[in-house]
């Protein structure tokens, strides 16, 4: 199991001007830095940590996911907006299964 298909929708967003969130609350929300690393922030203490794991390794297609207290993943959230409206998209999340 592997998110490598939910990386690519989460980088294509980022790249289309919508902004995209790791939990319901949009306290971390994955931004792309200036030398273009995708990178989750979090807006409570400032910590920032990579989208996935680093590339060429075994973790490369793997998102740095956060849990709910039931441990199953959030669901990544995309908001787009166009003129006073707000559009919300979300991409659920599995499991990795060495956390299973």
């Amino acid at each position: 199991m592997n998110h490598a298909k939910q990386i690519q929708l989460i980088k294509e967003a980022l790249n289309g001007g919508k902004r995209v969130f790791m939990t319901p609350s949009k306290a971390y929300e994955v931004i792309k830095d200036r030398v273009g690393q995708y990178l989750i922030k979090c807006h409570i203490n400032g910590y920032i940590i990579g989208l996935h794991g680093m590339e060429n390794t075994d973790r490369e297609h793997e998102i740095n996911y956060l849990c709910q207290d039931n441990g199953t993943p959030y669901p990544v959230t995309i908001e787009s907006k166009e003129d006073s409206l707000v559009f919300v998209d979300t991409i659920p999340l599995e499991k990795l299964t060495r956390y299973s």
